[in-house]
């Protein structure tokens, strides 16, 4: 059963944050075709608004569409738009952190109550986004101990045990996970786009490389990302 918990714990945290990309897109008034939780071929759809909201077939996956032209309408748009965009995905995750961070100081046996959340839950999360930003160089050099989403689920239901209090945890911890992985500066994660999108505003030419760079960073994601579902299904399955 924790298994499934954890599961449906991911895609939870792959909800908020696509969520978080949508409602910056209403608010800095960049039209949204699509949300789609998770990614690949459409199992159901439904269009409310003008917005064709969408269940996809690789679920812990997820994107938000804008309904523009192509590539070079996009770059169009003003730089300050762009940024908000990408990184109000990351963004939820970590508010959503906090707000998990924020009850478990209130529940704690001995807790000093709503004093202690002008403090608490911000200094949890500062370290372990410190923590994890310093482990970030395990991932060249260490890649041995990547995981993908078998390894999540598994070590994830190890960790809970079906405790309320370390569900809480581990999904403060894979959303602060989601925040800093989506932060890297490499596409087609946020991170990259927002890196790109600057570099572009200074140097216009970079533009005509947005698709073959995107292209070459799904192309390395999707590597990555086989890599260590490979090593989890060798890890924990067999």
């Amino acid at each position: 059963m924790t298994y499934v918990v954890v599961a449906a714990l991911l895609g939870l945290l792959v909800f908020i944050h696509e969520l978080g990309h949508f409602l910056a897109a209403r608010l800095v008034g960049i039209p949204v075709a699509r949300f789609s939780l998770g990614i690949g071929p459409v199992l159901a759809s439904r269009t409310v608004g003008g917005v064709r909201y969408c269940l996809s077939a690789v679920p812990f996956g997820g994107y938000v569409l804008p309904d523009l032209r192509d590539e070079a309408a996009y770059l169009a748009l003003p730089l300050g738009k762009r940024l908000v965009f990408s990184l109000a995905g990351p963004l939820a995750n970590i508010l959503f952190a906090l707000a998990v961070y924020a009850v478990l100081t209130l529940a704690a046996p001995g807790s000093l109550g709503w004093a202690a959340l002008a403090v608490k839950p911000l200094a949890l999360c500062w370290k372990t986004l410190a923590g994890m930003v310093a482990g970030l160089g395990t991932l060249f050099s260490r890649p041995d101990q990547l995981s993908g989403v078998v390894g999540i689920v598994a070590e994830g239901s190890r960790f809970a045990g079906g405790d309320l209090t370390r569900y809480g945890i581990l999904a403060a911890h894979l959303s602060l996970s989601l925040a800093v992985f989506n932060l890297l500066p490499l596409p087609p994660l946020d991170g990259g786009k927002m890196v790109f999108d600057t570099l572009a505003r200074l140097w216009s030419g970079l533009s005509r490389l947005y698709i073959p760079v995107a292209v070459g960073g799904w192309l390395a994601l999707i590597g990555l990302m086989g890599y260590a579902t490979v090593q989890d299904v060798w890890k924990y399955c067999l």
